[in-house]
């Protein structure tokens, strides 16, 4: 047996469930898929680096339909059919490695500029300025046209740890967003130390956190003409801002507490969590992120019409002469000694440095970006084997930060892949409600005839409350250790997206559904403000071709299974599929002529989606 189908056939072992007896063991052993425990596998084939080891690792894992499923539900916004089918051939790591090769799309700056000028030569108004609703058009075109699906996903994992957010002073300047996810998409790939960098220098988020035009610790002086001699006063009048020093250690490198390898935290002698640092050391932090200003320091936000040469979309400028010049005494008595001539961005970079070098980050950053992708309570080995592919101490990297080796690591683990997780009812997430309505449009290939993919998302953001840059704080739509009340905080466990789970956002989700699929109200393309009517062919539809085929009464159980693969990677249940075969066969499949029929087809289909993509088994994504 080649070491091709030594893969194909253990992973059939493991995912049928089947047991052997190894060694006279009395207890039966499940091999395959990472579970590969006291088992050791010889190839003959030694072309290409073959290794009889990956026949039972998740590295050389060729998965069958529902783990590919699963794996592109992680890893992207979700496959469609064919991208399920092909995955099968290609194996997990090369896939990855893929699309790690693949090459960014456009830029959404230039995305910007492009829309602005289109309408600003369709209104005759040349010197119109863009809105806030062109950077989710743009954001909207870079997801429906390109194909780094991994990048995306990860760049949009970013967004909710690296927050910024609409619900600021940036009023309805676009800019400032394409900028920073035009940031996040060049470096999601990179090295996190490279995005903690960029993220600072970042002019969305200098304003977003304030430290825009931070000023040192000032002081001046008054003589107090009441005595003589006159005395001289002095009096405070200024101190760095702290909001940026805070954030950039509680919620972007090291957390509140010091963390063990497996993101737990270190307790003192009376059982309580060690801090990471204190108001002290929030004040010493803050006088290192003094001195930025705009890269045009005459220039003021909003100021005419930004093009990409204007300060928003330009790094920020250090004004060395606004920068703390003294020593700052940072975490574990590091100081960063007084530079001469003053310094700004060195004191920075050796600010950072030191953060992005701290134990805390690779099990912080790393549990989060696991929480993002794959389970809201990973194990803490999970945690830990992921921390040490950030340190470098993993055998995809000995890099400290690659964020290559940080996402094979979260993807590729055997908590990630194999089926025993699966069935863990504490395994996995709630789905968050704008993945569920990316994955819609994604597995079934939402286009128009025309092509342009144009949507300002504001019903979905009504309707669930999240949106990519949409949170409410700089503490994004839910916080990694959110408890709802009842059996999952008695269990001390955690579910982030329970946070913005309501009567409303439910409800919302469900409306939406409706209007989506029944409606065909899928986007809000509010067009570019000067069209006379929107062509018939602009409007996207779902391309819901090959399911419409399976409409008949003795085909809904396949139609069924079709939709649990693409949606649900298999996990929705026969009891489940049973409730749902009678509602769809209520429905008419037959009309009064090809047209009807077709819309009747059509509409089996959608309440096979509807009902699917309802299901607790589909919310919740194990």
């Amino acid at each position: 047996m080649n070491n091709l189908h030594q893969q194909r056939f253990f992973a059939l072992l493991i995912c049928l469930g089947i047991t052997s007896f190894l060694f006279a063991q009395a207890t039966p052993v499940l091999i395959g898929v990472g579970q590969n425990s006291d088992v050791v596998v010889t190839t003959s084939n030694t072309q290409a680096g073959t290794n009889g080891a990956n026949t039972l690792s998740n590295e050389g894992f060729t998965p069958n339909n529902n783990a590919a499923s699963r794996f592109l539900q992680q890893a992207s916004f979700g496959p469609n059919y064919s991208e399920i089918m092909a995955l099968g051939g290609i194996g997990l790591e090369n896939w990855l490695e893929q699309q790690f090769a693949t090459p960014r799309g456009f830029n959404c700056v230039d995305k910007i500029i492009e829309i602005r000028d289109v309408r600003n030569a369709g209104t005759g108004d040349p010197d119109g300025g863009a809105f806030l609703w062109f950077w989710d058009y743009a954001f909207w075109e870079y997801s429906m046209s390109t194909n780094d699906v991994l990048r995306q996903r990860i760049a949009l994992a970013l967004t909710e740890i690296l927050v910024i957010s609409v619900n600021s002073s940036f009023g309805e300047n676009p800019y400032p967003f394409a900028h920073y996810y035009d940031m996040l998409l060049d470096n999601a790939f990179g090295n996190y130390r490279d995005i903690l960098g960029k993220v600072t220098e970042q002019p969305a988020m200098g304003l977003y956190l304030t430290y825009m035009n931070n000023p040192k610790q000032d002081t001046i002086y008054d003589l107090d003409w009441s005595v003589w001699p006159p005395d001289t006063l002095s009096r405070m009048v200024s101190f760095p801002d702290e909001n940026y020093a805070r954030e950039v250690m509680q919620l972007f490198t090291i957390g509140l507490c010091e963390l063990n390898m497996d993101g737990t935290c270190q307790l003192d002698g009376n059982g309580n969590p060690i801090p990471t640092y204190d108001n002290v050391d929030i004040a010493e932090m803050s006088k290192i992120f003094t001195g930025y200003t705009w890269a045009n320091p005459w220039c003021e936000f909003g100021c005419g019409s930004l093009t990409p040469n204007e300060d928003i979309v330009q790094t920020m400028t250090m004004v060395n002469e606004y920068h703390d010049p003294n020593a700052k005494n940072l975490l574990n008595g590091y100081v960063v000694q007084p530079r001469t001539p003053v310094d700004g961005l060195a004191d920075i970079n050796e600010a950072l440095d030191h953060l992005f070098n701290h134990p805390n980050v690779g099990p912080f950053i790393g549990k989060l970006l696991i929480q993002r992708l794959v389970t809201s309570n990973p194990s803490p080995a999970y945690v830990e084997r992921v921390a040490k592919a950030f340190n470098g101490e993993s055998h995809y990297s000995n890099v400290r930060g690659d964020m290559q080796a940080v996402i094979k690591a979260i993807l590729l683990d055997d908590e990630a892949r194999n089926c025993e997780a699966a069935a863990d009812p504490t395994f996995g997430m709630l789905r968050e409600p704008f993945v569920r309505y990316l994955q819609l449009v994604h597995s079934f290939d939402l286009s128009s005839e025309n092509g342009p993919n144009r949507n300002a998302m504001v019903s979905i953001m009504d309707r669930f409350d999240q949106k990519v840059f949409a949170s409410p704080s700089v503490f994004n739509f839910f916080q990694a250790d959110y408890q709802p009340i009842g059996p999952i905080a008695e269990a001390g466990k955690y579910a982030p997206e329970f946070q913005i789970t309501n009567s409303q956002t439910i409800s919302g989700y469900m409306n939406a559904l409706n209007l989506w699929l029944f409606y065909g109200a899928i986007v809000d393309d509010w067009g570019l403000g000067f069209e006379n009517s929107a062509n018939e062919g602009d409007y996207p539809e779902l391309d819901l071709s090959a399911e419409m085929a399976l409409t008949d009464d003795n085909k809904i159980q396949e139609l069924l299974d079709r939709l649990d693969l693409i949606l649900a990677h298999g996990q929705i249940s026969q009891r489940s599929k049973d409730l749902m075969i009678p509602v769809i066969q209520e429905m008419p499949n037959q009309g009064y002529n090809e047209e009807n029929t077709l819309f009747l087809k059509r509409q089996r289909v959608n309440m096979a989606i509807y009902l699917t993509m309802s299901s607790p088994e589909y919310l919740i994504n194990r």
